[in-house]
């Protein structure tokens, strides 16, 4: 059986990509309903959820679920850039989030099978541009956006059926609509993390989390020359810089269809 994330509060949930938010006086708690994103087919659905945290130990309580992906290699380019990666069985997704503190908002939608690449994700870059690092390089940018770039669909394995799952962060300027044939959806400018780049298979009712902690800014005595310092590649993804300290998932969850 499938299982579906939402919120319960006092305030009517979001339509989807609408987003969920409630007033801080307003106490969310999570809760199971199996009729919501329900579809009959195979393939993904995708959660944003955005968390207050309680406490600073959020990498050492996301440790207490799942397991990590196959490459320690991977994990410490993922982390550099502020990506933690967990793999777990959704009925573990309370757990997690109330371990690390309450839901602000969420917002989900069904994707399906994605046989080309697809945006997950977007953030868009804000007119006044901003500073971000990647690796440890510093880049300025302008516009445009940072998106999850994904693509997934059904395989069968000896020990059954999966949801295969590639995801790889980007930046791209996108095309203005234009009446040439095959120009409308290549990007004026984009850059490709390849190196960020990661792959999973997912069991029927397993996820994919993307987890991300925004710092809030600290105060500082006296003027501040240097400007703004950079922000991360997966902290920019996630809406880095914040006014407070947050914790971002994307919740990426395979539904696959019983087989007689």
């Amino acid at each position: 059986m499938r299982h579906r994330l939402i919120l319960c509060s006092l305030v009517s949930s979001a339509i989807l990509f609408g987003g969920c938010s409630a007033p801080q006086s307003v106490k969310t708690v999570v809760s199971y309903n199996s009729g919501v994103l329900n579809p009959a087919a195979d393939g993904i659905s995708v959660s944003t959820i955005e968390i207050n945290p309680n406490g600073s130990d959020v990498s050492e309580k996301l440790e207490q679920f799942g397991v990590p992906l196959y490459s320690e290699e991977l994990q410490n380019r993922l982390l550099n850039d502020g990506i933690q990666l967990r793999k777990i069985s959704i009925v573990d997704l309370p757990a997690m989030i109330t371990s690390i503190g309450e839901i602000n908002q969420e917002s989900s939608a069904w994707h399906g099978q994605i046989l080309k690449w697809r945006d997950l994700h977007q953030r868009q870059i804000d007119p006044k541009g901003m500073l971000i690092s990647q690796q440890g390089v510093q880049h300025f940018v302008q516009r445009g956006s940072l998106c999850l770039l994904s693509r997934s669909w059904l395989i069968e394995r000896e020990d059954g059926f999966h949801i295969y799952l590639q995801c790889v962060p980007t930046w791209h300027i996108p095309r203005e609509q234009t009446p040439i044939v095959g120009r409308a959806n290549k990007p004026i400018q984009s850059e490709v993390f390849e190196d960020l780049q990661f792959e999973t298979t997912l069991l029927d009712d397993e996820a994919l989390i993307v987890a991300v902690k925004l710092a809030g800014p600290k105060e500082k005595q006296g003027p501040q020359p240097e400007g703004p310092p950079a922000v991360r590649l997966g902290e920019a993804l996630l809406g880095g810089p914040a006014g407070q300290d947050l914790v971002q998932f994307i919740v990426i969850e395979a539904n696959i269809m019983p087989r007689g």
